[in-house]
């Protein structure tokens, strides 16, 4: 064993010889640092070991159960011929419809809807098995409110820079193009756009009648806003799944409004229902609120389904579980929303 010994000036050799000099020894920094990589690097390999021993089982847990989750197949209802773009786009020239062409602003309000016809296929958001229903995909329109200025003038400004006094022209609006579109469906239909996810189950219809179409609500989601999702297309997993049978519709209540609604082209076969209007309704001018008994246009019985006498201003969105309403009302187009099942068993 070699032993290392501390020198100081009085050290004498074996032959009682003292040294010419002697050097004080210092440490060799080379053989540090060597020394603490070594360390380092016993320290990161057992760190290592470690953090192997917590990840792999989860690791595990996570490769046991990828193959349960693919086993289960993925169902989407509805959205059978893509998400068209809503019609709204919260620009003044479409949404006012001029110019000319661009459409006009159409949306969703106080009621409960769903697609029963979508590029030839009917019912296309029925159950088609018994499933858990786990997610929902929105397109939605945007609604805006503006000020735009439409005519600027000039006028002299006299303003004193240093002491000196100037005139100068400066540019002003003098008339302003004010665009209230959101303000407008805040004040007429409750403040905020929101929808909620209901689950549908067919009633039984009244004897003798045949125009009705009820349906009781079974099931329903959270409610969602969609201020934040505006000009935006989102698939939205829900935090509780929702179970399922065959021949249940999924909809959307729309307690206030919702732009998912693209314009319907003319000539188009597809076609949603509402769940307007409720019972005892009765159609009324929506300028004078007396009740219409006659289609002043056409000399006919008044249609209550129809838009032109006040039908969108009645509160018929079905917000409660077990509530039963009639679908009889159809209109043209096809809302902007689909769903996601997994199958059951």
């Amino acid at each position: 064993m070699l032993e290392l010994r501390a020198s100081t000036g009085n050290t004498r050799d074996q032959r009682g010889i003292k040294p010419q000099s002697v050097r004080k020894r210092t440490p060799n920094r080379r053989i540090h640092a060597k020394l603490l990589l070594l360390l380092m690097k016993m320290q990161r390999t057992t760190l290592q070991r470690v953090l192997g021993l917590t990840v792999l089982p989860a690791a595990l847990i996570a490769s046991l159960a990828v193959p349960a989750i693919a086993a289960a197949p993925v169902i989407e209802i509805g959205g059978l011929g893509g998400l068209a773009a809503p019609s709204c786009t919260g620009t003044p020239a479409n949404d006012r419809g001029a110019p000319k062409g661009l459409g006009h602003c159409s949306v969703l309000t106080m009621t409960t809807v769903y697609p029963i016809r979508d590029s030839g296929t009917n019912n296309p958001t029925t159950v088609p098995v018994n499933s858990t229903l786990v997610a929902l995909t929105l397109r939605v329109g945007t609604l805006k409110d503006s000020k735009t200025c439409t005519k600027y003038r000039y006028h002299w400004v006299r303003s004193k820079i240093r002491g000196v006094t100037k005139r100068r022209w400066t540019k002003y609006c003098a008339t302003y193009d004010v665009f209230a579109e959101k303000a407008y469906f805040d004040k007429t239909f409750g403040t905020g756009s929101k929808v909620r996810l209901v689950v549908l189950r067919p009633s039984v219809k009244p004897r003798g009648s045949h125009a009705v179409i009820l349906k009781k609500v079974v099931a329903m989601g959270p409610m969602i806003s969609l201020e934040r999702y505006f000009g935006r297309k989102v698939t939205l997993a829900l935090s509780t799944s929702i179970p399922v049978l065959k021949g249940d519709v999924v909809a959307l209540s729309v307690p206030t409004y919702a732009p998912i609604l693209p314009l319907a082209g003319s000539g188009t076969t597809d076609a949603w229902r509402a769940s307007r209007p409720p019972a005892g309704f009765k159609p009324k001018d929506p300028v004078t609120g007396l009740t219409i008994t006659t289609d002043p246009a056409t000399h006919k019985p008044a249609d209550p389904c129809s838009t032109k006498f006040g039908v969108i201003f009645a509160q018929s969105s079905l917000l409660t579980s077990g509530k039963i309403a009639d679908f009889r009302c159809s209109y043209p187009g096809v809302p902007t929303f689909e769903f996601t099942l997994i199958k059951s068993g």
